[in-house]
């Protein structure tokens, strides 16, 4: 049975890659050797959630590993919700851009039926009860949503929320979790944009970026893409592939503080 793949997912697109027994232990929940449609099935599996996957001297990696990342397609998304929670909350609009080659090659934006949008909401976003009458189900949506980004890039500006939001809901309908490679276009700013604040309307304004109506999501998602172009202008010549890009925008670990030991005489 397949479990939670996350951490798989992460050693596939290490240097070091995953061996195809570990990865199928840890794909199952259970230490015997599977046969080889079960292999297929967890690799088709994995594919749906969005890697490509690559093997390579007996071993599974994901395609970014050695994908140019000037070649590789990336996909911008914003969302905007009706509270911070996937399981107790709803998208009620996302965009979502696909970047290639330094072209949009495709473009999504749609409202998400909710029956409920609460006052604040509306006032940061603008979106009223009546904007969501006969906007499709958030079922379909994410349905849609799966099969545009297929196995891009994830970007956004502060990607943990949009990517873990995206997520939950996919998986509370009952669709598979997002695998796709992440990218956080706040991350990569720090490293090659100076700016005392890195906060999307902050940027637009101090990189004279006029999109539209900020906390829109089709105009936030083409802000954060005009954020990616302009930090990519500045990245180190080391970095060749799409995991060097997301290394490098990936802020640094902290390394866990030692205990202290108790000294006693």
């Amino acid at each position: 049975m397949i479990t939670k793949l996350s951490s798989i997912a992460e050693k596939m697109a290490s240097p070091k890659g995953i061996t195809k027994k570990e990865f199928l232990k840890g794909c199952f929940e259970s230490s015997l050797i599977v046969d080889e449609s079960e292999y297929d099935l967890a690799i088709e599996y994995i594919n749906n959630a969005g890697i490509t996957t690559v093997e390579k001297d007996d071993k599974i990696f994901s395609k970014t590993r050695f994908t140019d990342y000037k070649d590789e397609t990336f996909c911008i998304v914003d969302i905007e919700t009706n509270g911070n929670s996937p399981q107790n909350d709803q998208i009620i609009e996302l965009g979502a851009i696909k970047y290639k080659n330094g072209k949009v090659i495709d473009r999504f934006e749609s409202f998400v039926y909710c029956n409920f949008v609460p006052d604040y909401i509306q006032k940061i976003t603008h979106i009223s009860q009546n904007d969501l009458i006969g906007a499709p189900k958030l079922k379909d949506i994410l349905s849609i949503f799966k099969r545009f980004i297929a196995n891009s890039v994830f970007i956004a500006h502060n990607v943990r929320f949009d990517y873990n939001f995206i997520s939950g809901s996919l998986q509370k309908y009952g669709f598979e979790e997002l695998l796709n490679r992440r990218l956080c276009t706040i991350s990569l700013a720090k490293k090659t944009i100076e700016s005392e604040k890195y906060g999307l309307s902050y940027l637009k304004e101090q990189l004279h970026i006029d999109t539209g109506d900020h906390h829109r999501a089709y105009a936030d998602a083409l802000s954060a893409l005009k954020i990616f172009e302009i930090s990519l202008k500045n990245i180190p010549e080391e970095v060749k592939t799409t995991e060097d890009l997301i290394e490098f925008s990936n802020p640094p670990r902290r390394k866990k503080k030692k205990q202290a030991k108790n000294q006693s005489s």
